[in-house]
């Protein structure tokens, strides 16, 4: 999502929830650049994750900050004046954090999205991109879910953070027809400004203090790694040729699958550390979902593909060497999780 496109369609103003944080930031900046003669308002309450720095760089004269809660009704009805178009970003996000207090993340991620789509319909949005999570699915051994294999409830979920996304995806479902509306379910995204409590940001930043990269269990867990900037593409297709009412999958679907171990060896050789760096540590949730897999067929067929993980990881890999001063601050705030 790097071109500007050369439409001839009126300007766009997009309301952003979130974008201040990981997933969000990255797609203000791609869209931005792509699109010349739109605007972007953000709508982010700054909480731990969210960090003002993500949006350094990006072209004020085409961009607002609205600080503020999705759960607050007068702050998302003010928020929506003037704009065309949602992306709805804005969500607690971290499993761990959704087991010690599963109670903000029902507020945020369910309460929250009720309130957007209830005002977005009075504020008569034309479009509404809402961005859910392939762990609406749970886990699943071998295979791949489609779109279709997600249950009506959060029965399927395993943790507090993707029950409460399970809810906000029904409630989402449930504005099919009220709102030309779009579900997306990406999976596990990474890459630069990823909040250091994250695995793969966590194993970066060890390394580069001179510390182990711890990994759960034996390493085996697999997980989909999405590039951020291939989400950000996704959805910004999606918003010019989705079908509205329909819900997609966005994944990498690697060939050969990576486990944790393989990614975590990765990281070490590119920064130039042995493998006696990664360390085996015992799993808090040995119980928790081995691996996920969603069925990418039906944004393939809009003309999608990711990019290749290799030159991803080592992107990734070099922004956090580069910028120490974004993420050494937050360092000893997120390693409290795992203490």
């Amino acid at each position: 999502m790097s071109e500007p496109t050369t439409d001839n369609r009126q300007p766009t103003t997009i309301l952003v929830t979130g974008g201040a944080g990981f997933i969000g930031s990255g797609f203000i900046h791609e869209y931005l650049k792509k699109h010349p003669r739109d605007t972007i308002v953000n709508l982010d309450a700054l909480t731990y994750a969210g960090n003002p720095k993500n949006l350094n760089g990006v072209d004020k004269k085409r961009y607002r900050f609205i600080g503020g809660d999705i759960a607050d009704k007068k702050t998302v009805r003010e928020a929506l004046k003037g704009v065309d178009a949602v992306v709805h970003f804005a969500a607690e996000s971290h499993v761990t954090r959704s087991e010690k207090d599963p109670d903000i993340f029902y507020r945020t991620n369910v309460r929250g999205t009720r309130v957007l789509l209830e005002e977005a319909v009075k504020a008569g949005i034309k479009k509404f991109i809402h961005v859910s999570t392939d762990e609406v699915y749970g886990p699943i051994v071998k295979g791949y879910f489609n779109e279709s294999d997600k249950k009506h409830d959060s029965s399927q979920a395993t943790s507090p953070y993707a029950k409460s996304k399970a809810e906000a995806d029904e409630l989402a479902q449930s504005y099919f027809g009220k709102l030309p509306l779009i579900i997306v379910r990406p999976t596990n995204n990474f890459g630069p400004r990823q909040y250091p409590e994250k695995a793969l940001p966590r194993w970066i930043t060890n390394l580069l203090q001179g510390q182990k990269a711890p990994v759960w269990g034996e390493g085996r867990q697999v997980r989909d790694w999405l590039y951020v900037e291939d989400t950000c593409r996704a959805i910004d297709l999606l918003l010019g040729k989705g079908k509205w009412g329909e819900i997609y999958n966005i994944g990498a679907n690697h060939r050969p699958e990576m486990n944790n171990k393989t990614v975590v060896l990765k990281v070490a050789k590119l920064l130039g550390k042995p493998e006696s760096d990664v360390e085996l540590v015992p799993d808090p949730r040995p119980d928790h979902d081995f691996r996920y897999g969603v069925d990418t067929a039906k944004i393939k067929a809009l003309d999608w593909a990711t990019g290749k993980f290799e030159p991803q990881l080592k992107a990734t890999v070099e922004w956090y060497r580069d910028n120490e001063n974004w993420w050494k601050p937050l360092k000893s705030e997120a390693e409290k999780l795992y203490k």
